[in-house]
């Protein structure tokens, strides 16, 4: 950028970037979520966060922020280079990465903000697990579709291969995003505890399960911020024995996540003979 002339450009949208970080950090930073570091980069600022789980964080209302910041940021502009600076090239050029900026970070796709807000809605519904299957799904195949018309576009125009850069980008990123997902619902399951002692009251959910069903599995269709009872059934749809959710992790520390109900009601009865 240096090299061609774009310097300026290149500190406007910088700034825009920062901008929109900085929404994120202090809507953040409001809700008492704990910043752990601030790490720069040349495309902008990425703030690593901490979110405390006996705490009720608006999430959508974090990742929302930015796309809302260069709105704002577009439309305050946008009034001042009417009224004000007559039309100049470099406010212009603000608004327009401001638009840009808010437009494409609300694309339904992960790590952007809009995947984000995506799952965060899914999760409230479906609950976390499923939340982030389907918008995996969704990312994955975007993101190829993307790399294609990137590729078909640079080849036939020679022009444009950022969008094959980012399809790329997009799908290389979605490797970690199982692993956090599991991390996130462990965590949130293991402070549920605390949380419900505090508050006295907590909403609950039940769930009905076979008794071939492993504990994983039902560990993994549990919602973000419900307690839950299990009703274990038999083949006769016959109930057959009551599980807390506290019960189940229990179980998986001193067993296993692969034990099925099943198993796990023998080790039980075992242990009490």
């Amino acid at each position: 950028m240096l090299f061609q002339g774009f310097i300026k450009g290149y500190i406007i949208v910088f700034v825009s970037l920062i901008l929109h970080e900085i929404a994120h950090i202090a809507v953040a930073l409001f809700q008492d979520v704990k910043l752990n570091s601030i790490k720069i980069f040349p495309v902008g600022i990425n703030a690593v966060l901490n979110v405390n789980s006996e705490k009720k964080v608006n999430t959508l209302f974090i990742n929302v922020s930015g796309p809302l910041m260069n709105i704002l940021l577009a439309a305050v502009f946008i009034i001042i280079d009417s009224y004000y600076l007559k039309n100049s090239d470099n406010m212009r050029f603000f608004i327009y990465v401001n638009i840009s900026l808010a437009v494409f970070n609300l694309f339904p796709l992960l790590p952007l903000d809009g995947g984000k807000i995506l799952k965060d809605m899914l999760s409230c519904r479906i609950g976390l697990f499923k939340a982030s299957k389907y918008t995996g799904r969704i990312c994955r195949v975007a993101s190829l579709v993307m790399i294609v018309v990137g590729a078909v576009q640079f080849a036939t125009s020679g022009y444009n291969f950022s969008i094959m850069l980012i399809g790329g980008y997009i799908f290389y990123s979605l490797k970690y995003e199982s692993t956090e997902v599991s991390l996130m619902n462990i965590k949130n399951l293991v402070y549920r505890r605390s949380r419900i002692l505090r508050k006295g009251i907590y909403p609950g959910r039940e769930l009905v399960a076979m008794r071939t069903m492993r504990l994983g599995d039902i560990i993994r269709n549990m919602d973000f911020d419900r307690f839950h009872i299990i009703y274990v059934l038999d083949e006769e749809m016959k109930l057959v024995r009551i599980f807390t959710e506290q019960e189940i992790i229990e179980n998986m520390i001193k067993y296993s996540s692969d034990i099925s109900f099943e198993n796990l009601m023998k080790e039980l009865n075992q242990s009490l003979q």
